[in-house]
């Protein structure tokens, strides 16, 4: 409480000026304490700053753009040198941190969400490291290396660059961007719950016989979720995993509003339309 209190002292000093701060919403899901109170991270579960949650981004099958979902990563070993018989769930590996504060009431401008905390996130962007921002790492008599970075510590600077750009658009300050965001009616990404046709599934032969896992069978007992993607990744020579993109701990995407992605993604040119007008 101590460092809730002493963070929220200033955020709150900050929204009096007219300031608006920016926080990641954390790595870690609901930080195992499960729903529906999960821990959201200090000090993003402060009412007087705007908590930023994640998203992954993945290419449309059809090839026609891409789609949001919400970052949350599973991972499943299926070969490790050879078949790994019963495929191993893996601990959760991260993703957007969310949930409802034991500590600060509800705000005003969340009146119509559940519970009586503080809920977080407010908003989303990009922050699967499976997804992320590629970067090039010159090292010295070497070639380069090139990596991806990720987590909310990337999502909160990307939503701060719409909303510095946004101020600049209105000509003067638009103040704490959280609650402005929970009144629009557009300029937001609504992120979906979505599960692919193509989802990782298949066949372990051994001595007993042939096993056939599904899509839910390898990642559904996880957190009992049904609607997820998946795909293959190569951790190394000869070691591979199912990862899936939208399990989240505990928290689960829903439309509007939900402890995942908050009220979505901004739509770019749209959102600062709707934000300033």
């Amino acid at each position: 409480p101590l460092t809730d209190d002493s963070y929220d002292r200033v955020l709150t000093l900050a929204a009096a000026k007219g300031i608006s701060f920016q926080f990641s919403s954390g790595d870690s899901g609901d930080n195992g304490l499960g729903e529906p109170i999960g821990a959201p991270g200090v000090p993003s579960n402060s009412p007087h700053c705007t908590a930023v949650g994640g998203t992954s981004i993945l290419n449309k099958l059809d090839g026609s753009g891409y789609e949001n979902v919400g970052w949350g990563t599973s991972l499943v070993l299926l070969d490790d040198g050879g078949a790994v018989d019963p495929p191993l769930a893996l601990p959760f590996f991260g993703g957007s941190g969310g949930g409802e504060s034991v500590y600060f009431p509800k705000p005003s401008w969340q009146k119509r969400l559940p519970g009586t905390g503080r809920q977080v996130p407010d908003v989303s962007a990009l922050a699967d490291p499976y997804t992320g921002v590629p970067i090039v790492v010159t090292l010295q008599g070497q070639q380069y290396v090139i990596s991806g970075v990720g987590g909310t510590s990337l999502a909160s600077p990307i939503f701060t660059a719409f909303w510095a750009i946004a101020n600049q658009k209105a000509g003067h300050s638009l103040g704490q961007a959280a609650p402005i965001i929970a009144g629009l009616t557009s300029g937001l990404n609504d992120v979906l719950p979505r599960s692919t046709p193509t989802n990782v599934a298949g066949t372990v032969f051994d001595s007993s016989g042939a096993t056939f896992y599904s899509p839910t069978a390898l990642f559904g007992d996880l957190y009992n979720g049904t609607q997820f993607t998946s795909a293959v990744g190569n951790l190394g020579p000869g070691v591979y995993e199912a990862i899936s993109f939208g399990l989240d701990s505990s928290l689960t995407v829903t439309p509007g509003w939900d402890n995942v992605t908050g009220y979505g993604t901004p739509y770019g040119l749209a959102f600062l339309n709707a934000v300033t007008k």
